[in-house]
């Protein structure tokens, strides 16, 4: 069985020849270019500041995987390695015939990467996969005649090239929508034969639209009040688009998607828009109006089959109260026990679980409340535009569970941070469970249970064990099928010890786990759970639990101890919001 390193947070670079199977190479092209790629590479790493022996490199055929040491600069792969494999891709390319020369796609990215003799697990290097393969790029690349395609990550692009490097304006965002992954990235084209950097539109549909049909829409989307407009955009054009104005209207979307290319099923966005906006509008008469339009521009442009399946895979429209969700996981480095690595996981379309992993960061125990503030804080730019309710949940291991996340704040930076509980139900949830797959039959079970009748649902107060009977909860709690909650007598210890109740509560698949995480007195936590959960409560816990830490803010009396809700934590398990595994171990 191999043997897995730590998790080491590095600079990814995968490297990409384009192109490398064209039938035009001969076997002795192949070897050409695979030769001369190695000794490429490690010219323009020297000469970068990154010494190639250094790094560890794994080799693809027609491409390499790269992780670079964590001492060296990032701004060194976005400032120099560029122009030093622009200048090793000239040298190639002017002594070899045409079928052995070389165009370059690299992918830049930073994560957490495990090695073993086997090889590399590591959800950043998917990543980078997945950008490297971006459609945008490839074609881009092709059209212009390039040498090189710099691919950054979102993150690495905010991170460190638009703050450190010479030329961030020289990048350009692009869509990716390769395999399960759908997000943007960063282009920056090198050694382009055309003169400027703009995307070709190979199916540029609408702007062969008859003179007046876009018209013909304008009064009845001028003024019509569209809720989920954001939501309608991502869908119809993919992340990369964003609203054209702060109060842009439903008319301003789609007029500014007309200029937005056809993505690679070449159904024009802005006509995905307008289906997708006769599903969400309440007016029969317009909607009728939508839908015959966008019937009368299929049949000219010939997509009566694709708008046919578009209109079968979008039946639904998006529900106006619907709920996105910020996860963020903290857990241990595994390497400096005061250091911690946060993941996080956002969800910007009601729709799409589980949402694209963002970069993760590291900090020191007391940085773990700004660096969730710094999330929160990008999530409501993304947000900016959605009408329902949003939800933070921090996903945490045992030894971390009592971290009092519903106290934190945000906005720290203003000088007068504000209660995170004031604008979000918080919970925690358990990182043992979501990775322990062999209890999420029992928890499924549960949970459904719960959510078909939780007005019926039984919630079970802990008492002290009995040394002699250390699985008398759990016994209790196989007995009754009923029962969704377990209120512990106290926090949990960092380590599972004989009889312990969180374990027996995860074990059997409660959904909720309430604590006091001081010795309050167990007859006012007992008064608060109560409410939480009377009439059905538990059905929406959060919400809930939300309204009674608002009320603790307040000046005037409350319905209970301010000290008692302030430190009663709340553990709200859906097991239909899972993360995947991998990315959680990585």
């Amino acid at each position: 069985m191999p043997l897995y390193s730590e998790a080491l947070y590095r600079s990814v670079v995968l490297v990409d020849v384009a192109r490398f199977t064209d039938a035009r190479r001969t076997f002795h092209d192949q070897v050409a270019v695979h030769r001369s790629l190695t000794q490429l590479l490690e010219q323009a790493f020297d000469e970068s500041g990154i010494e190639w022996r250094t790094c560890d490199v794994e080799d693809r055929g027609d491409g390499k995987i790269i992780l670079v040491p964590p001492h060296v600069p990032q701004v060194r792969l976005a400032d120099h390695l560029g122009n030093r494999l622009l200048a090793g891709l000239r040298r190639h390319n002017a002594v070899h015939s045409d079928a052995a020369a070389m165009q370059l796609r690299v992918a830049l990215h930073a994560g957490h990467v495990k090695v073993s003799s086997n090889g590399k697990v590591s959800p950043a290097i998917n990543f980078a996969a997945r950008i490297l393969d971006a459609p945008d790029a490839k074609t881009w690349l092709a059209q212009t005649r390039s040498a090189l395609a710099l691919i950054a990550s979102e993150d690495f692009f905010r991170d460190v090239i638009q703050h450190e490097a010479a030329e961030p304006e020289m990048f350009q965002q692009i869509s990716v929508a390769v395999k399960e992954t759908s997000t943007v990235a960063w282009l920056r084209l090198l050694g382009a034969e055309a003169k400027a950097f703009e995307p070709a539109a190979p199916r540029d549909v609408l702007e062969l639209l008859p003179a007046g049909e876009l018209e013909k829409l304008r009064d009845p989307l001028a003024e019509l009040d569209v809720a989920q407009l954001p939501t309608l955009l991502r869908r119809a054009a993919g992340p990369a688009v964003q609203l054209p104005g702060r109060e842009a209207s439903a008319w301003d979307v789609l007029e500014y998607l007309t200029d937005v290319n056809a993505g690679a099923d070449g159904f024009p966005p802005a006509l995905a828009f307008v289906e997708l906006l006769a599903r969400q509008i309440g007016d029969r008469a317009v909607r009728a109006k939508l839908e015959e339009w966008s019937s009368a521009q299929a049949r000219r442009l010939l997509l009566d089959a694709e708008l046919a399946d578009f209109r079968a895979a979008h039946a639904e429209p998006v529900a106006v109260d619907s709920r996105l969700h910020l996860v963020v996981v903290v857990q241990h480095d595994g390497i400096d026990p005061d250091r911690f690595v946060i993941s996080h996981w956002r969800q910007d379309d009601p729709a799409e679980w589980p949402p694209v992993r963002g970069r993760s960061r590291t900090a020191r125990f007391d940085e773990i409340e700004w660096h969730v503030d710094a999330l929160v804080i990008e999530a409501e730019r993304a947000w900016r535009g959605h009408e329902g309710a949003v939800a933070l949940e921090v996903v945490l291991p045992r030894a971390l569970l009592n971290l009092p996340v519903h106290l934190w704040h945000k906005e720290h930076d203003s000088g007068v941070p504000r209660p995170l509980c004031l604008d979000y139900p918080i919970v925690v949830r358990s990182l043992e469970r979501m990775m322990s797959d062999h209890w999420h039959r029992v928890w499924n079970r549960r949970w459904r249970t719960m959510s078909e009748d939780p007005r019926s649902a039984v919630v079970h107060y802990a008492r002290q064990a009995d040394p002699d009977s250390p699985h008398a909860v759990e016994a209790v709690l196989e007995g009754e099928e009923r029962c969704a909650a377990i209120v512990l007598t106290a926090a949990p210890s960092r380590e599972p010890r004989r009889g312990d109740e969180l374990m027996s509560a995860l074990r059997s698949g409660l959904p909720a786990v309430f604590w006091h995480r001081t010795d309050a007195d167990p007859g006012r936590v007992r008064e608060v759970v109560e409410w939480l959960v009377d009439e059905g409560g538990l059905g929406e816990l959060p919400s809930r639990a939300q309204r009674i830490r608002r009320d603790a803010h307040r000046d005037s009396p409350t319905r209970f101890d301010v000290k008692v809700v302030q430190e009663l934590v709340v553990m709200w398990d859906d097991p239909s919001r899972l993360l995947n595994p991998d990315e959680l171990a990585g």
